[in-house]
């Protein structure tokens, strides 16, 4: 719940930060519309991460994976390709 809160205030912080970057004066202007837009989609995560729920998740994964456990087997394995293919080129 603490780390919750400690991301959340940080997502919520980054939009107050990017929202007062942009002058009143150049609102309208392209890039202050994409900061704009920025802004308020870092304090629509804040609030995600707050509503968050990791017990639901963790019982619907679960439950997901019982019922289907080779889709979920073929999942994780597409994810690991990928994941594995990113580190290899670095």
């Amino acid at each position: 719940e603490n780390v919750k809160n400690i991301i959340a205030d940080k997502l919520h912080n980054a939009a107050e930060a990017l929202s007062e970057k942009v002058p009143i004066h150049d609102a309208q202007c392209g890039m202050a519309q994409y900061v704009k837009r920025a802004s308020e989609w870092l304090g629509q995560s804040a609030e995600y991460v707050r509503q968050f729920d990791y017990e639901q998740t963790d019982a619907q994964v679960k439950e997901y994976v019982r019922q289907s456990p080779g889709r979920s087997l073929l999942i994780a394995g597409a994810v690991g390709l990928i994941i594995g293919a990113i580190l290899r080129r670095r």
